[in-house]
């Protein structure tokens, strides 16, 4: 079993540093409380018997909730009525470079 290891203020100071966060003493204490907390809740993961488990790749299973997607015909004047600028039977769009 891994060895438990205390976060420190010193751990709490260098998170904030990377986040850049400017946190209280008060702010510091807090959140060291509740990181602790947190990574002691995880650490009961390590206590779990998982040596005849299969290995799973999901947790649940998935299943496709989308329709088809299925290509269907519409009249090309139904189609030119929306687009602000056409030319003859073309869109006309803006010049992207």
């Amino acid at each position: 079993m891994p060895q438990k290891r205390k976060i420190t203020t010193k751990d709490i100071r260098h998170l904030a540093w990377l986040a850049k966060l400017e946190l209280s003493k008060k702010e510091v204490e807090a959140f060291r409380s509740q990181l602790s907390k947190i990574l002691e809740y995880f650490s009961k993961i390590d206590e779990a018997d998982v040596e005849n488990l299969p290995p799973t790749f999901h947790v649940v299973k998935h299943y496709n909730v989308l329709r088809e997607d299925e290509p269907r015909q519409f009249p090309s004047d139904l189609i030119l009525q929306n687009p602000p600028k056409k030319k003859g039977r073309f869109i006309k769009a803006a010049r992207i470079v």
